[in-house]
């Protein structure tokens, strides 16, 4: 699946790791750890000690310019 269709696709609700939101937005994840402090980024989720995972939906909707903070 090509990077335009994955922002394509906004009923795929999967998680991410750190590589793939990269590929999609092309921020580091010290830049992206920043601006989830700041709020200007959707949060991770940990799952273990070592799995800390994006929600697709909401990087998609971060990089469409319709992401809102909670």
């Amino acid at each position: 699946m090509s990077k335009d269709e994955l922002l394509l696709e906004p009923e795929i609700d999967r998680m991410i790791k750190e590589g793939e939101c990269k590929w999609l937005t092309s921020i580091g994840a010290s830049t992206r750890h920043y601006m989830i402090k700041m709020g200007r980024f959707p949060k991770r989720y940990v799952y273990g000690p070592k799995t800390k995972l994006y929600r697709l939906s909401e990087v998609q909707a971060w990089v469409n310019g319709t992401w809102k903070p909670e």
